[in-house]
């Protein structure tokens, strides 16, 4: 019975991994002689998301905006001259860029950063925040309104996951601006009050 209950729970480990490994964008090199290309695949879950293939000066090559549904696109890099280039894939809750070298007949990925961004729930008059925060970075959060006075301000330190709530029932009606500002972006959530 032990090894019935020991063998069950291993392939619900095996299961939700690969689950949750499906939902991951993934970019790979294709290992082809006399062929410069990288494949990209986005899962069916993954919802909306932009595509960005930009040069060193940040001219865009391609872009796309895709969907629900399972996308695979190769990008065929022979016609490109040797440098570096950036892929870029956003959605509602990541962004994930990459770095892509470009030399003769090779073509490397050299590093790959994933940030996430904050989740704004908006719910009557109040604004809830999440922002999962990995490396535990300092995290501004400050709140405007539409005379651009700041009304207000806070900064959080060593915590992973921050979660905020915001009551704007008693705010007089206008225009705010959510402004969160972690170590690499900057983002904006705009709250009408009536």
């Amino acid at each position: 019975m032990r090894k019935v209950v020991r063998t069950a729970a291993m392939i619900a480990l095996l299961f939700t991994t690969t689950v949750g490994m499906a939902n991951e964008p993934k970019l790979s090199v294709v290992p082809n002689e006399n062929v410069k290309s990288f494949v990209y695949e986005l899962d069916a879950q993954s919802g909306r998301t932009t595509i960005k293939f930009m040069d060193a000066e940040q001219n865009v090559i391609f872009f796309e905006a895709v969907e629900k549904g399972g996308y695979a696109k190769k990008f065929d890099l022979s016609k490109l001259k040797d440098g570096l280039y950036f892929f870029k894939s956003e959605d509602d809750l990541t962004t994930v860029s990459y770095t892509i070298s470009v030399k003769g007949d090779d073509v490397e990925v050299i590093d790959r950063k994933e940030n996430s961004k904050p989740v704004f729930r908006v719910k009557e008059k109040m604004v809830y925040l999440n922002l999962l925060n990995l490396n535990s970075e300092d995290v501004e959060i400050k709140v405007f309104d539409s005379s651009s006075r700041l009304v207000f301000s806070e900064t959080r330190e060593d915590e992973m996951v921050i979660e905020k709530a915001f009551d704007f029932t008693k705010a007089f009606e206008g225009e705010y601006t959510l402004v969160v500002k972690d170590s690499k972006e900057t983002y904006y959530k705009e709250i009408t009050v009536n």
